[in-house]
């Protein structure tokens, strides 16, 4: 062993009584919480434990929530908080919950209401915030793959459920989610997400412009309903019959080149035609592409391969219908944040009604975690995501000192300007907007 390494070795362990937090940024998703009123708001909705010893749903809230925030997957992860004494003190958590008693917790009834119900007030009060008044909706249907004894198995050919997620793109703000059996109809729900998100933002004097979603949309009482309410939309239509057949109809002088974005000519071609189902009450455009099937085949109708978008919209020229359409695709990114991101990839219990709280806790961490990107930081901040963001504001290590009766978190000089700027605009970012 050479001299570095004896040195580097060279240590004594000591067992220290002070208060020091390695997470010291996730204070700045309680100070967000308690700013914007979601703090008080478990008072309201979640009953007072049973007796003295009892724990607070505050106390189960927060810590899972942070844990979450913090890269925790499982319930047994919930230790890291238990272990952090500082953060207890600086986030006001009186006793941090075991698996056991977290697991429990998660099979109330009256906890999926009260945090369906957090979830919309953070959502109102972002968006009250936001400039705009139209946006897009986009429904997508997303796979938790488990090997659990109750999990029916997926459309993908995997065990696991199936989670209904509803996403405004303009925000980055999860509005809806529906925890499923791996078994029901990935177009269960749709139309009931649509209605909800409409009603929401119509209550905020905002309105839903531009629905967008893959072929689990496309039945006629979405469409009906999308135009009944002046709703734009853009559906990968089901290859069906009476679509090929559309299909069939389109002359061969109507295909055009295809450009992306860019302007850059890409091997597929478009055309637009006329189409209706047995119950639309309308007629719609259907956006046909086309390409060659490199394989080859033998018989000239099976010579192209087919993507088929229904719509609505007729002002816009159909390349930039099928770039808005193709948009659509940001979905993954939303699903992988949430799953790989804040650890909803796992199933935390048995018990598939749990395992639905338990997605609440981690929509409504999600976006605690938009509403600081979006209403504090701000920038090149917003584009940053939960792994990015742990690294450069989350795990910072601070010493928290209880001194005269007030609780001071001390850091570094470099962290100090960094934490001061944001703690500084909490109150101002987050005041009742000007109605």
């Amino acid at each position: 062993m050479n001299n570095i390494q004896q040195k580097i070795l060279n240590f004594k362990l000591k067992i220290t009584s002070d208060c020091i937090t390695p997470k010291a940024g996730l204070v700045l998703f309680v100070k967000i919480a308690e700013q914007i009123g979601l703090t008080d708001l478990i008072k309201i909705y979640f009953s007072k434990p049973g007796s003295n010893k009892g724990i607070r749903a505050y106390d189960y809230i927060m810590s899972i929530m942070l844990m979450l925030i913090g890269g925790g997957k499982y319930l047994e992860d919930i230790r890291e908080i238990r272990m952090d004494k500082g953060l207890q003190k600086l986030s006001g958590i009186k006793r941090v919950p075991s698996p056991d008693a977290i697991a429990k917790w998660l099979r109330k009834e009256e906890n999926a209401i009260g945090l369906k119900r957090m979830i919309g007030y953070l959502n109102k009060e972002v968006l009250k915030r936001d400039i705009g008044n139209e946006y897009t909706l986009d429904v997508d249907a997303t796979i938790i793959e488990t090997e659990k004894n109750d999990a029916t198995m997926t459309y993908k050919g995997i065990k696991g459920n199936s989670v209904l997620l509803s996403f405004i793109p303009e925000v980055d703000l999860c509005m809806r989610e529906d925890y499923r059996e791996g078994s029901v109809n990935a177009g269960y729900k749709i139309l009931e997400h649509i209605k909800y998100v409409n009603t929401f933002l119509s209550k905020i004097k905002k309105r839903v412009k531009y629905f967008r979603s893959d072929s689990a949309a496309y039945n006629s009482e979405i469409i009906n309903y999308c135009n009944e309410n002046n709703i734009k939309f853009t559906i990968t239509a089901d290859m069906d019959s009476s679509i090929k057949s559309s299909i069939k109809q389109i002359k061969e002088s109507e295909w055009r080149p295809l450009y992306d974005k860019y302007g850059i000519l890409t091997e597929r071609q478009y055309a637009t035609t006329v189409h209706c189902m047995n119950n639309t009450k309308e007629a719609f455009t259907i956006i046909v592409q086309r390409w060659e099937d490199k394989q080859g085949c033998l018989f000239d109708e099976y010579k192209y391969k087919y993507y088929v978008i229904a719509t609505n919209e007729y002002e816009k020229d159909p390349q930039e219908i099928i770039y808005f359409h193709n948009a659509r695709g940001n979905s993954e990114n939303y699903n992988k944040e949430l799953k790989s991101g804040f650890g909803l990839e796992h199933v935390s219990t048995q018990d598939i009604f749990a395992n639905a709280i338990f997605f609440k806790l981690g929509i409504l961490a999600y976006n605690l975690f938009i509403a600081l990107k979006r209403l504090v930081l701000g920038g090149d901040w917003i584009k940053k995501t939960i792994s990015t963001l742990r690294w450069q504001l989350i795990f910072i290590a601070a010493k928290v000192v209880f001194h005269s009766r007030l609780l001071f978190l001390k850091l570094k000089s470099s962290y100090f300007y960094l934490f001061n700027s944001i703690l500084s605009k909490i109150p101002s970012a987050l005041a009742p907007p000007i109605s």
